[in-house]
């Protein structure tokens, strides 16, 4: 996943702590160069100016669902439509930002059964919102996928068990063929340090009773400790005790240099961020946006400095035809001067007469359906009206569109239907005018009918424009 790279930062933010690597990779084995450890208040300071930043971060808002797509849509290659169509439909007040996966097992004839991890994009930029330059953002997941990035290189079991522990959470995960079914994120209660110890066995021995009895046809073997767990003695004992599971300790040592056992431990997060594929990254589209950006304007830059040689190829043989043009030149301007010695001088009585000429048509042009049909120009470039009706109502000129487009996919109906609302405030802030939606998102058709407001008040709306 890390290609050609040079050295970069993997970040990794729980609650208000905020765990950082320095890393380099050579021959697939990570370097640690730094490791730091300090308060998210301090850290949009310290990125500053920092490139190639790898981020894992817990989302105020995410959950992760099960969804069923009938096999006719899945062979279709549109379960991403359907999937984003269904998550929408239950969460119409969120921006989606997902990914999903096909489940290991399936049990189904007539649907395949999907797993799907959401998260709010308004509240994921928010989250990120520490990075003032989002080019510099190459990855970016939530901490779960952080741990089971690192977990899957660690472990060699198929299915396992993996529970990491900090100072403020417990993070545990039940993988199946490498893919993640299950995920539960515990906020530890540090009121009590008495108790604290036992409350997160209890925790933790609860979520592994609540994992064996849910997924009783998976075989878990091995149990995976990481974090400070794997550094307490007494709670993995604990933990051991009530457990029939195999107990390993998660230490990247096979493939991470520069970095201790127990210094490991406390990093693992950030080590994670590091190796998290594409398919389990959340990156906002305006960070997508940034990098389409950023690599049209490298391709344009290419381009530029090709025609840049082109023309100083072609430079030598112009050059040669320089003298020549200059006189033509000197010709042209001779003949310039001397038409322009012979042009009419306009008093300023013939002068002011042209120009209430001017005023005269301008007012009579302001009060044609041409200006009006004007108007919602940007609406009708995007898809013919099926509808357009006209009046003239004591001077002033009113009109009713109607708008009907069918789609073949959900995203293009929402693409279409977000910039059909963006021309139409911008309309709108010129002369008041009203719509209508009436989408159907069953049967992918827009519809929208748009209309002046009553003749008053587009006669008010005129006259401030004028």
């Amino acid at each position: 996943m890390w290609g050609f790279m040079a050295k970069f930062y993997s970040i990794s933010i729980v609650n208000n702590y905020v765990f950082i690597l320095h890393l380099d990779k050579k021959n697939d084995v990570l370097i640690v160069l730094e490791s730091f450890e300090i308060e998210i208040s301090e850290l949009a300071l310290f990125v500053k100016d920092k490139k190639n930043l790898y981020i894992s971060v817990a989302q105020a808002f995410e959950f992760s669902e099960n969804i069923k797509v009938p096999i006719a849509i899945a062979k279709s290659n549109n379960v991403k439509n359907y999937l984003f169509y269904k998550i929408k439909e239950a969460n119409p007040n969120i921006d989606i930002l997902f990914n999903f996966k096909k489940l290991p097992k399936q049990n189904d004839e007539e649907n395949i059964t999907y797993s799907v991890e959401v998260v709010d994009e308004k509240v994921c930029i928010a989250s990120l919102d520490f990075v003032k330059d989002l080019s510099s953002i190459k990855s970016a997941t939530t901490n779960k996928f952080a741990l089971l990035s690192l977990a899957n290189k660690c472990i060699d079991d198929d299915q396992y068990i993996c529970v990491y522990t900090n100072a403020t959470i417990v993070l545990i995960l039940a993988v199946e063929q490498k893919e993640l079914i299950f995920s539960r994120t515990i906020s530890i209660d540090t009121s009590n340090p008495q108790t604290l110890q036992m409350n997160i066995a209890e925790n933790i021995t609860q979520t592994l009773s609540y994992i064996g009895n849910q997924f009783r046809d998976v075989k878990f073997k091995t149990l995976a400790l990481s974090g400070s767990i794997a550094l307490d003695d007494v709670v993995s004992q604990h933990i051991a005790m009530l457990n029939n599971l195999n107990i390993s300790i998660l230490y990247p040592n096979s493939f991470v240099q520069n970095i201790n056992a127990e210094e490991s431990q406390s990093q693992l997060l950030p080590l994670g961020a590091s190796l998290v594929a594409k398919s389990n990254q959340f990156l906002p589209k305006i960070i997508l946006g940034v990098r389409q950006f950023n690599f049209v304007s490298a391709i344009s830059l290419v381009l530029s400095l090709v025609v840049l040689l082109v023309m100083c190829y072609f430079s030598l043989n112009a050059y040669n035809k320089y003298s020549d043009l200059a006189n033509k030149n000197k010709v042209l301007e001779s003949r310039y001067l001397n038409l322009l010695s012979q042009t009419k001088m306009l008093s300023q009585k013939e002068l002011t007469k042209y120009i209430n000429h001017i005023v005269m048509v301008k007012k009579y042009l302001q009060n044609t359906p041409i200006d009006t049909v004007l108007l919602v120009k940007p609406l009708i470039e995007m898809d013919k009206p099926i509808g357009f009706e006209c009046k003239n109502e004591d001077g002033v000129i009113s009109f009713k569109a109607i708008f009907e487009k069918h789609f073949k996919e959900l995203k293009n109906l929402y693409k279409f239907e977000k910039e059909f609302n963006k021309r139409f405030e911008e309309i709108n802030n010129i002369v008041k005018i009203e719509k209508k939606i009436t989408t159907d998102y069953k049967q992918l058709i827009f519809k929208a009918d748009v209309h002046t407001l009553k003749s008053s008040d587009i006669l008010k709306t005129r006259r401030r424009r004028q």
